[in-house]
Formats: C-alpha cells, sequence, structure tokens
C-alpha cells in the first residue's frame, strides 16, 4: 500500500449522506457469503467477551432469550447454552441468508431450543415477552437507535435482563505498538468509509444514552479488547477482512484502489510488520452494557 497516496486519499472531503450506500435498515458490511465469513472470524474471537457479559449479566439457565441482529448465529449459540434446554433463544435478523447459516450451524449442534424468525428491527412486534433482550454489534448500524431499543425493551418482561456489546470505533490511540503504519491504515481504511457510510463509531460509549431513551436505568458497564503478538492471532485475518468488506466504499469515496491495497495479501504484510518487530496490536475497544429492566 502506498502510504503517501493512501493518506492524501484520507483527506478529502466527506460526501453527503444523499451520496452513499445507505438505508434505513442497511447493514453496511452486507449478506454476501464474503460477509458471513468474516462474521463466523469475528464470532470466534468475540466468544469469550460475550460469554462473559452474559454470565456477569446473569443470563442463566431457563431463560428465554431474544438475540437480535443475530447474523450466523454466534450470540445465539452462546446464550442457549447458558439457558440449557429448560430455557429458549429466538434470533432475529433482516437477511435471509444469515439465518440460512445459523439454521444450519444449529441443526449440527442438534440442539432444539433455538429458532429464527426473519424481520425487520424497526418494525418488530412479538407476542410473548423473554427474560432477557440481547444483541452484539448490531446497534452501531442503525440510524435510530435508542427508537428501535425502546420498542424492543417492551418484548422484555419487567425484572428481565436488556445487554448488548457494541464497538467503540472512535480512538485509533495505542492501536499497535511500537507503531505501525500499516495497522494504523488498515484502522482508517475499515473506520472512515464506515463513518462515512452512516455507521456510529462511537456506539459502544453511547450504549448508557441510549439505555436512559428507552426507559431503562444507567447501565452497568465494562470494556476489553483483543490484543495479539503472535503470529496465530486471528486479528490479523479479522482486520484484513473488515477492510476487503469495505473495498466497494473504500473505492467509492476515492480513499484506495483494491491494487494500492493488496488485499489478498494484507493480513500476511500486518502479521509481519507487528510480529517482525516484537509489537502488538490490538482490535477495537468493546463495550459492554447490561441492566436489569424496571419492575413496575
Amino acid at each position: 500500500m502506498r502510504a503517501a497516496t493512501v493518506r492524501r486519499r484520507l483527506a478529502i472531503e466527506e460526501m453527503t449522506l444523499e451520496e452513499q450506500t445507505s438505508s434505513a435498515d442497511n447493514y453496511l458490511l452486507g449478506h454476501t457469503p464474503q460477509a458471513i465469513q468474516r462474521l463466523l472470524l469475528l464470532g470466534q474471537i468475540y466468544h469469550p467477551f460475550t460469554r462473559r457479559m452474559f454470565a456477569e449479566a446473569g443470563v442463566t439457565t431457563g431463560m428465554k432469550i431474544l438475540d437480535v441482529g443475530c447474523g450466523p448465529g454466534d450470540v445465539s449459540l452462546i446464550a442457549a447454552d447458558l439457558v440449557g434446554e429448560t430455557g429458549s433463544v429466538l434470533g432475529i435478523d433482516a437477511s435471509a441468508d444469515m439465518l440460512q447459516v445459523a439454521q444450519t450451524r444449529v441443526q449440527a449442534a442438534g440442539l432444539k431450543h433455538i429458532s429464527f424468525l426473519q424481520a425487520d428491527l424497526r418494525t418488530l412486534a412479538l407476542d410473548q415477552q423473554f427474560d432477557a433482550l440481547v444483541g452484539r454489534f448490531i446497534l452501531m448500524h442503525l440510524p435510530e437507535p435508542e427508537a428501535v431499543l425502546r420498542q424492543l425493551v417492551h418484548s422484555v418482561r419487567p425484572g428481565g435482563i436488556v445487554a448488548f456489546q457494541e464497538y467503540d470505533l472512535s480512538s485509533h490511540a495505542d492501536a499497535s505498538y511500537p507503531p505501525s503504519p500499516l495497522w494504523e491504515q488498515a484502522l482508517r481504511l475499515s473506520t472512515v468509509p464506515f463513518e462515512r457510510a452512516g455507521g456510529n463509531l462511537r456506539a459502544g460509549m453511547q450504549l448508557p444514552a441510549m439505555f436512559r431513551a428507552a426507559g431503562l436505568p444507567t447501565p452497568h458497564m465494562s470494556y476489553e479488547a483483543s490484543i495479539g503478538a503472535d503470529r496465530d492471532w486471528a486479528g490479523f485475518e479479522m482486520r484484513a477482512e473488515d477492510v476487503r468488506m469495505f473495498l466497494p466504499l473504500i473505492e467509492q469515496f476515492g480513499l484506495a484502489t483494491e491494487e494500492e491495497i493488496g488485499i489478498d495479501t494484507l493480513a500476511d504484510r500486518l502479521r509481519e510488520e507487528t510480529v517482525g518487530r516484537g509489537g502488538v496490536a490490538r482490535l477495537p475497544i468493546v463495550v459492554s452494557a447490561w441492566v436489569r429492566k424496571p419492575v413496575g
């Protein structure tokens, strides 16, 4: 990647939202087979993060869980393991392709207490109540997350759990050490087009405000990040796949060309630049927030 060219293109004026490819319920990274594979990799990396949050929030045996924006089913599978066969999980997603992958995984695992529903979260209306409403990396894609969350909370019984995880993509500080120019460029090439296309870089830090706007108390919170210093760390592939998913927008916004990025070798070059210098790199911060819905 030619650094000077990329830096120059990153400095171009931002396009207006009307000029960007977006829709009210658009998942900015798409629903292609490549996007699904990226989410499966993401699920491997963040599995322990989500499981810890659920345990701390109180998700336990026998509960009925509503998982919104479930994608290929990673969060639903974690929840199903915690609630056991006496509980149940309903996963909601707008993409039939995502749900097909999720259903295949559930069937392969022989699980009977997970089901899925294709639906738009903005208009979702369920005739049952749940013990917990959960979601991971979904509110950051919604243009009006507070309104959606407020509606979803109606499906949670009084005293039930509301638990979400979202990225904080707003800070690039200390994303690598010693500073890796290639890692920093790859980070910007995924966050800049995401923000310009309408994504929320600060969703994680805004979770308390979203919860309060939805009529919930201020949540308990934590944050953590995946960090690696060895060649086996999956973060190098994750960062390269983030850039790959944004290639159409990167080129549309004039940030760089696929040839300049060298996407097919990017993960290896990120690994060599970091590990070869005895350094470390981290993926974006993940903010967790959970609370009990007030009784009465």
